[in-house]
């Protein structure tokens, strides 16, 4: 018998690709047995003539597998088959697969900009962080400073027959698109947030059925989305353009038959305005029915303006499209204690409400949406700040039951404000429409303690949230993309949603957004609108200009591709450059007076401890009621974590260099590393030993990252000990060494202190926040205070979850140890507090399942392992034993 065909295909790391922004694509799949070897085969969309194969390659590989001198042309669509040998020498069955490029070329672009007859938006005045933090600015209602989506419309003729038909579309705003009338996607918010000016990503839209030949109509609504609308913490408005515009041809079998030009009309709908942050209004009275289909009498709309070709940053789509990834309905639709008409999801998201309602003409409906109530069960916005209203304003067109669903903003909530909702609302009415980038799930983690399965869950639910076109820090507040926060949660993110394409197309971002001078923004993208509020923190800041170091090579180490650490290298290099500059420039002022060939100052040159530096931020013991005092670790920490993280760059981008067969840099780099390693000891250990500190944090960083001296470890780690029994075996980490803390007390043998420390269910900890009802993870640990009072922050904020990447790797005990899981150890714990674990983790080679059972005398376990891995068990006694393909039960004895 065959083995069975390959499954599990892949381009790119996608299995449901649209149109890939690359002409040299990978290729991926899972083989159910030993594979021996494989072929590749690459034929034209019709399967009728192969243009590329492999022939037969004695390999196992089969993830990222390029065919040779591959060079595929752009705007076409491929199909291609692979089969594999098992090692039997047995042939499989093909299996099939299909895949299109996308517009590569620019240089072909052929269409031209036209935009609606408009007034452009007028960029807000700008204010401080503490001004817009308190409230302290004008207030101009809505109606009377934002501008209502544009609808544009326009006719063609098509005269041939309708081949292979394809829409290459992106806009100055967002869009979404018609043709004779129809939705041709179910995408939302494209183009998606980039790098503003550098990148405007092009998207394909395959069309075929949506035309006929004769008369069609294309319609297009612009709102002002990321480009024109409010962004980031400081919520100005116009950060990259003031006006809306579009640019889009449809071709035909490569032919260009229809591109937006001067017969194109525009008119204001039933939408009074759309901010992405702010909310919508919608007037449905105002609705204009059949407006994008071929014979709609738009005689009174008014012509567009024609700007010239442009393509400057115009850049293929990469990755996923941001869609509607879950629908359902609410927990509870009831009345609060002050009255209020209130509905409860019962979990915090990003998203909006689908509502219907039937009720006279003119009857305007208002949604509030909020996370939090406040301690007596009251409605309260708990999100202060310019522009952070998330409110929808619905009026009935009446005549019967009507439907609503905003179309171009998205809200961070769980609870919303009614107000003048006709009769009687009942949860059947109401849909929670959760909004994200179409990511595919790549694990699933079960335990049997309530808060630690709720804790995973909270995780994803957050990372959900965020993952929304970039990462994001928050879904309410800022959405902003935030590099401290992704450096640390990108290992985590790995497990449980496939991220490679996502964050590559983030990082194509960074590198669009960094400075000449190799500097990275702390936000990406970037606004302008931020360097005004904070003009101290625009320069660079370790542990977040560094994601341009880290994530890449997280990249490389959970899916096992280099390409990620290659194109990121320039940008890294020249990144660490500008951070060497800021060290070797900078002297501590309590050195000022030292002679300059002074032991002291000379080793000031190995150390990023002078300028601004966000430092452990938000760790526990730093932070207080005042909002202000969030900035307390920053003044407490910023030197030694900046030096912290001045090495682990360094060495990050020397392992970089020898990846990439760069053995010179890769010399120099270790020698700098060194370099900063004696001047920390020097500058940071004391003559007993131990880290000159009092927080949790540095020290755990230190121990990490290798940068305590042998001599001085045991002295570290007591240290670290005494300070979690100090604080009552609670954290004490904010978001740069909190990923780390856990394992580090593994390390030096206190594994029961980090079992209690992820088991504290008091302030700060994990399940304090489950116990006061999150379903997400908090911005900090004290969001609802004992009382019940809540605090004006984010409740949707991920970095604190990179904790679930322990629990993927100790709990579970999935432990890749090359990277792309190409060799795995399982090593689960016989001392954990936890009676049943279940786990599965999809990696580029096949899915592994972990199902542990424990009792009072053993840990029992069967372990799921795919073909072409290989893979140990760690036995209680640290010897490893050989794990074979399939699934393989054990017992390890308790003590």
């Amino acid at each position: 018998m065959r083995p069975p065909p390959p499954e599990s295909l892949s381009v790119e790391t996608m299995r449901r690709p649209g149109a890939i922004a690359t002409d040299a694509p990978r290729f991926g799949w899972h083989f159910r047995e030993a594979q021996q070897a494989f072929e590749i085969e690459l034929r034209d969309a019709d399967r009728k003539e192969v243009l590329a194969g492999s022939g037969k390659v004695l390999a196992a590989d089969c993830a990222f597998v390029s065919l040779p001198g591959l060079q595929l042309a752009p705007r076409t669509a491929y199909s291609w088959r692979v089969r594999c040998w098992n090692a039997l020498g047995e042939a499989s069955q093909w299996a099939e697969a299909e895949f299109e490029t996308g517009f590569l070329q620019m240089d072909e672009w052929r269409a031209q900009w036209i935009e609606p007859v408009q007034s452009p938006v007028v960029p807000e005045i700008s204010v401080d962080a503490r001004a817009a933090a308190m409230g302290d600015y004008p207030i101009v209602p809505p109606e009377e400073r934002l501008h209502p989506p544009q609808m544009i419309r326009q006719s063609f003729l098509v005269g041939q027959e309708i081949g292979r038909a394809r829409l290459y579309i992106t806009a100055h705003g967002l869009f979404e698109i018609l043709i004779n009338g129809r939705a041709i996607t179910d995408e939302i918010f494209a183009p998606g947030y980039d790098a503003h000016p550098h990148r405007l990503s092009v998207h394909t839209y395959p069309v075929t059925e949506f035309l006929h030949v004769g008369l069609n109509a294309i319609g297009i609504t612009l709102a002002d989305g990321w480009w024109a609308g409010r962004t980031s913490f400081s919520g100005d408005s116009a950060n990259y353009g003031n006006r809306l515009g579009v640019t889009w041809q449809i071709e035909i079998d490569g032919e260009v038959v229809a591109t937006g030009d001067e017969t194109a009309v525009a008119a204001q709908g039933p939408t009074r305005y759309a901010d992405i942050f702010i909310g919508e209004k919608h007037d449905a009275r105002d609705e204009i029915p059949g407006w994008a289909s071929a014979h709609f009498d738009a005689s009174g709309w008014t012509p567009v303006e024609v700007k010239p070709r442009d393509v400057t940053g115009l850049v293929p789509f990469i990755g996923e499209p941001v869609r509607r990834v879950m629908e359902f309905a609410p927990a509870e639709v009831r009345r609060t204690p002050n009255g209020e008409l209130l509905i409860d999801l019962g979990q915090n998201i990003a998203g909006r409400l689908r509502i219907g309602a039937n009720g006279p003409a003119g009857t305007e409906i208002i949604f509030e949406h909020s996370e939090t109530l406040d301690a007596e069960g009251n409605f309260i916005k708990n999100i202060m700040g310019r522009n952070k209203d998330q409110t929808d304003i619905w009026i009935l067109a009446g005549g019967g039951d009507e439907t609503f669903e905003p179309r171009f903003t998205y809200h961070g909530f769980r609870y919303v404000r009614v107000s003048g909702y006709p009769g009687k609302l009942i949860a059947a009415n109401v849909t929670a429409v959760v909004i994200a980038s179409d990511l595919d799930s790549s694990g699933s983690f079960e335990v049997d303690h309530w808060g630690i399965h709720r804790l995973h869950q909270n995780v994803v639910w957050s990372q959900r949230s965020n993952f929304l076109s970039i990462p994001t820090d928050c879904p309410q507040r800022e959405r902003a993309g935030w590099t401290g926060d992704i450096q640390l949660f990108a290992p985590a993110a790995t497990n449980n949603m496939l991220v490679h394409q996502f964050l590559s197309r983030w990082l194509e971002n960074v590198r669009a957004a960094q400075a000449p001078d190799g500097r990275i923004p702390l936000i990406v993208p970037d606004t302008p609108s931020f360097a005004r509020m904070m003009p101290f923190a625009s320069q660079a800041a370790a542990g977040w200009s560094d994601a341009i170091a880290i994530v890449p090579l997280v990249l490389f180490d959970r899916y096992g591709d280099l390409r990620p650490v290659a194109d990121n290298y320039a940008a890294m290099t020249a990144w660490l450059g500008h951070a060497r500059r800021l060290a070797m420039d900078g002297i501590p002022e309590r050195y000022l007076g030292e002679p300059e060939d002074s032991p002291a100052r000379e080793r000031q040159r190995h150390l990023w401890n002078t300028g601004f530096q966000f430092g452990d931020w938000l760790a526990p013991s730093t932070v207080s009621a005042d909002p202000m005092s969030m900035w307390n670790a920053a003044r407490l920490t910023g030197g030694i974590v900046g030096s912290i993280f001045y090495y682990r760059t360094t060495e990050a981008v020397r392992r970089a260099a020898g990846l990439l067969g760069d053995v010179a840099a890769e010399a120099e780099l270790g020698q700098r590393a060194a370099a900063i390693r004696q001047a920390f000891s020097s500058e940071f250990i004391g003559p007993e030993g131990r880290l000159d500190t009092a927080l949790q944090g540095p020290l755990v960083l230190a121990l990490a990252f290798g940068l305590i001296p042998e001599g001085s470890r045991a002295a570290c780690s007591a240290q670290l000990v005494e300070l979690v029994e100090a604080a009552d075996f609670h954290l004490d980490t904010g978001f740069l060494s909190l990923p780390f803390l856990l394992d580090v007390l593994v390390e030096i043998g206190r594994k029961d202190l980090a079992y209690r420390i992820l088991l504290q269910d008091t302030a700060p900890s994990w399940l304090y926040e489950i116990a006061k009802g999150a379903t997400t993870i908090w911005e900090d640990w004290r969001m609802i205070g004992a009382d019940g009072s809540p605090r004006p922050l984010s409740f949707n904020h991920y970095a604190f979850g990179a904790v679930d990447d322990w629990l993927y790797r100790h709990v579970a005990g999935i432990q890749s140890v090359e990277p792309g899981y190409k060799r795995v150890v399982l090593a689960p714990d016989p001392d954990s507090p936890f009676g049943h674990v279940r786990a599965r983790l999809e990696t580029p080679i096949g899915p592994i399942a972990v199902a542990l059972d424990r009792d009072a005398d053993a840990l029992s376990g069967t372990v799921e392992i795919p073909a072409n891995m290989r893979a140990d068990l760690r036995l209680a006694d640290g010897r490893l034993q050989p794990l074979a393909a399939g699934k393989t039960s054990f017992s390890l004895a308790v003590e």
